[in-house]
């Protein structure tokens, strides 16, 4: 074999598509032009601009405005057309009140030839499930979880279809879809507390939703719920008694009662895939693609009711978090995943923040491995938390063979 020949069989293609995740204030606060040159000078050739997001504290190391910032929680950052939503009404951020918007990101984008995705933020959301307590999650005990909306209600869904088909007429190139599914229980609300040493059984008990919609829906799919609500409710209680009643017994969410929760599992796997064709409804007719985010961790899959080769075959790919630090661990579940979804995109989404990515040399692990696995797009978090060498990273990691 000669060396050109060599060469053939050992490079990879080069990246379609590297889009960074961020914040519409990294824009207002460290202006448009210049953080867009930045961006092209790192080989990102598109934005992935937080368009409806929670709350959150964050730090902003090269912030020229501010280094700590506090979100406004469960808002949108476009201008919503009231008559696409229904009885939940969108919470607009006050940057769209003093003029940094969507709309102004996709303009100043297409002027330096940067594609703008958009970055919505599903069924989490506090303030709209304090102001409308019947939407969020209900758990077995009849507790409101105020910031889990629930992917059942028809109120929920119309509010989600109401944000992708506004969105979308801005004319983005796509929607990645984070919380597009149930939520588990611990979810890092504020100071979130427990004083008992909760096992993954348990703390899956304790996020499922038994809210109306979900008994109805259940019930209108044959599905036991009442059952499922009885043994969930005993047993978590026997556990709260003394954790020796079931721990041992339940320690994981597959030593369950199979007789109960595999049909349980699977409905709830139905609502969220439902769900995605509603949103993919909402959407035809724009040039907009929706990519669902997807989990790599098969067991966090059934606690969220995740099913990413259904939902591909509706929306025609999904968004894959591979946060994982070395490349050798992504390589199993990212080569499930073609599998399952084989002939459909996968995006890969990955961390460039410390200590999550690892460092440069995990990173750069991460990135050959994907690309050898044949994996062309690639989304990167986030803008705002890293200092600017570390866009470096993402440089060299997408730079043409």
């Amino acid at each position: 074999m000669n060396n050109s020949e060599q060469r053939k069989d050992t490079d990879v293609s080069p990246v379609e598509s590297a889009s960074m995740w961020m914040y519409l204030w990294d824009l207002a606060d460290g202006g448009y032009a210049e953080v867009f040159a930045r961006l092209k000078e790192n080989r990102l050739d598109a934005i992935s601009l937080a368009s409806a997001y929670h709350a959150g504290k964050f730090l902003t190391p090269h912030n020229p405005k501010r280094k700590v910032v506090f979100l406004e929680d469960g808002t949108v950052y476009f201008r919503p057309r009231q008559e696409l939503f229904g009885r939940v009404q969108p919470r607009v951020n006050s940057l769209v009140e003093n003029g940094d918007d969507l709309a102004k990101t996709v303009r100043e984008a297409e002027k330096a030839g940067l594609q703008v995705n958009a970055w919505v933020v599903c069924c989490h959301n506090t303030p709209l499930g304090t102001a409308y307590p019947d939407i969020a999650c209900r758990n077995a005990f009849g507790d409101a979880v105020s910031h889990n909306l629930c992917p059942s209600h028809p109120d929920v869904r119309a509010y989600l279809r109401g944000v992708v088909r506004n969105v979308a007429e801005y004319g983005v190139g796509r929607i990645e879809l984070e919380a597009m599914q149930f939520q588990p229980f611990v979810h890092g609300f504020h100071h979130e507390r427990e004083g008992i040493a909760l096992n993954p059984a348990m703390r899956f008990l304790l996020g499922l939703c038994f809210c109306p919609s979900c008994r109805a829906r259940a019930a209108a799919a044959h599905v036991e719920i009442a059952k499922v609500l009885q043994f969930t409710k005993e047993t978590l209680e026997r556990f709260f008694e003394d954790e020796r009643n079931v721990a041992d017994r339940y320690a994981s969410v597959s030593d369950l009662p199979e007789e109960l929760f595999d049909a349980f599992h699977a409905w709830r796997r139905s609502v969220i895939v439902s769900l995605a064709g509603e949103l993919q409804e909402a959407v035809n007719g724009t040039s907009t693609v929706l990519r669902p985010m997807a989990t790599l961790d098969a067991d966090y899959r059934v606690v969220i009711a995740n099913d990413p080769a259904a939902v591909a075959q509706i929306t025609g790919g999904v968004l894959a978090l591979g946060y994982v630090k070395d490349g050798s661990a992504l390589r199993a579940p990212l080569a499930e995943l073609q599998r399952n979804i084989s002939g459909k995109e996968i995006v890969a989404g990955f961390q460039v923040g410390l200590p999550e990515s690892g460092g440069r040399e995990e990173f750069a692990d991460r990135m050959r491995v994907a690309r050898e696995m044949g994996i062309r797009k690639f989304n990167f978090y986030n803008y705002g938390f890293i200092p600017h060498a570390r866009l470096g990273w993402i440089r060299e990691a997408v730079k043409s063979d």
